[in-house]
């Protein structure tokens, strides 16, 4: 995954309030896209250094639940347009499924 936007590719799109893989399997993603990204976000779960959320190992710090069993983001109202942007069925998302040991 490299912030550009992904076309959906797979006919069967994975739920992504049951699955979460997209946001918990990089530690260095999701960057934040510009200043103004990022705004309303808590600071504490933004890592100013890096320009990108606050990751817990590989998970985004916003990301809540059981992956593959019911997740949400504490911020997705506010959430960066790189998560904005991301297609669930997309080749990136397929990837970070089967990454995962979920279905693609």
């Amino acid at each position: 995954m490299n912030g550009a936007v992904s076309e959906v590719v797979s006919d069967s799109v994975p739920d992504c309030l049951v699955c979460g893989g997209c946001c918990a399997w990089s530690e260095t993603w999701p960057v934040l896209m510009g200043a103004r990204d990022g705004e309303g976000i808590p600071d504490e779960l933004i890592d100013f250094d890096n320009q990108r959320m606050q990751s817990w190992g590989h998970r985004c710090a916003a990301l809540e639940g059981v992956l593959g069993c019911k997740v949400g983001c504490s911020v997705y109202a506010n959430r960066p347009l790189v998560c904005r942007e991301f297609q669930a069925g997309s080749a990136d998302c397929l990837m970070v499924r089967r990454k995962l040991g979920f279905e693609a």
